[in-house]
């Protein structure tokens, strides 16, 4: 069923970083971070088109080398600290409209931190996503399970601690599973999106936590 939709893959990199200088294009295993994320969507085989959104002059160069879309520099306000991403997913949307005749049901996030997320994952993500959403409203977020004792994370209160989560319980096996974003896979039907891939009912994909780094930090490179 996904290989009969028009699946836009979307690779968004800015220029600066603040947790990292030129992350995105700072070496990570042997080539630029943002490399591991371009050939990925470029291997897989259920994505219609991949389009790059940058600011960044470096990176325009590295996806034309590898033939990936990378059609425009992206304004300067959609590319500082503060920018937001649906504001760059809307710039990239509105762009294909005014100068592409080519038209897109779907779209899929692609952060460039996520370097062990790999073409198979893209693909996994997208058949799941076809497999189980019934409702146009619907979208997919990647995930990794949290830590062990995510269960027992306490807030404090004045002198006091309070537990965030109404239930816990001394056994650990007794805990439930909990989930954070990953930052490696997000999908949407762009009929739908508002804005925010959070929406009232989200598909959880599962991936591993070895495969679900998220490189913000110089500690996430080590």
């Amino acid at each position: 069923m996904s290989k009969n939709k028009k699946i836009l893959g979307l690779v968004i990199a800015r220029a600066g970083s603040k947790g990292v200088v030129n992350k995105n294009t700072r070496s990570f295993k042997g080539k630029p971070l943002i490399q591991w994320t371009l050939e990925a969507a470029k291997k897989s085989k259920l994505l219609s088109h991949v389009l790059v959104s940058t600011d960044s002059k470096k990176i325009i160069n590295l996806s034309k080398k590898l033939k990936i879309d990378a059609p425009f520099v992206r304004p300067k306000k959609l590319s500082t600290e503060k920018a937001k991403i649906n504001s760059v997913i809307f710039h990239a949307i509105d762009w294909l409209k005014k100068n592409r005749s080519e038209k897109f049901e779907y779209l899929i996030l692609l952060q460039a931190t996520s370097p062990y997320r790999t073409h198979n994952h893209i693909d996994s993500a997208i058949k799941y996503f076809f497999k189980f959403s019934i409702s146009p409203s619907e979208t997919l977020v990647s995930v990794s399970e949290a830590p062990i004792k995510t269960g027992w994370i306490m807030k404090q209160k004045g002198r006091h601690l309070k537990s965030v989560f109404k239930k816990n319980s001394s056994f650990r096996q007794l805990l439930p599973n909990f989930y954070i974003p990953n930052g490696a896979i997000y999908i949407c039907n762009l009929k739908t999106f508002k804005g925010s891939f959070f929406t009232k009912k989200v598909i959880s994909f599962v991936m591993k936590k070895e495969v679900s780094l998220d490189v913000d930090y110089l500690k996430d490179y080590k």
